[in-house]
């Protein structure tokens, strides 16, 4: 029987390197909770996407109950942003994980080269403990092209920004309104 893994979904592009490495050896259920996404546009385009994606690998799609979208409900400024979306991220996967029964809970923000891997394994692993929840660490990068390939030409959504308007501006170089 396969234990069962609880993945944080950012949005399907990044998810499928992660399913690919881990759909052998795990019953995967995903997990949305994503209020970093700026704006509300950008936020459902890739919520419908992962549902999507979701449905069709006949995978359980669950998201954080009580959740209505506000961007500016979550933020911080400065050097810590990204420790502190990853953070309230988790720990809501975390939190589920434990209280659902599932061996263990990752992340697709794993596939993404962006992505500072070294921040997130630290952070998980202290949230691995606060919630007694095993955190499975697995490095998605070789698979992230190809996935996120894949998707793109099976029509679905791909953002061209990891999802907050600090990631925004740097993509784009330009000051966005992020209702401060």
């Amino acid at each position: 029987m396969k234990k069962k893994l609880l993945l944080h979904i950012c949005c399907a592009p990044c998810s499928a390197s992660a399913v690919k490495m881990l759909k052998e050896e795990f019953d995967i259920s995903f997990y949305w909770h994503n209020p970093n996404i700026y704006d509300k546009e950008e936020y459902i385009k890739r919520k419908e996407a992962a549902i999507r994606y979701a449905s069709g690998l006949g995978v359980p799609f669950f998201e954080e109950k009580d959740f209505s979208y506000d961007y500016g409900g979550w933020k911080t400024r400065g050097s810590e942003q990204c420790g502190n979306c990853y953070r309230l991220r988790l720990d809501k996967a975390a939190s589920f994980a434990k209280s659902n029964g599932f061996d263990f809970f990752s992340t697709s923000l794993l596939s993404s080269p962006y992505q500072k891997h070294d921040l997130i394994k630290q952070i998980a692993g202290e949230l691995s403990e606060k919630h007694s929840a095993a955190f499975l660490y697995k490095d998605f990068r070789t698979e992230f092209y190809e996935g996120k390939n894949s998707l793109r030409q099976a029509g679905y959504y791909v953002q061209k920004y990891c999802g907050c308007a600090k990631s925004l501006e740097e993509r784009y170089g330009k000051k966005q309104n992020s209702g401060e």
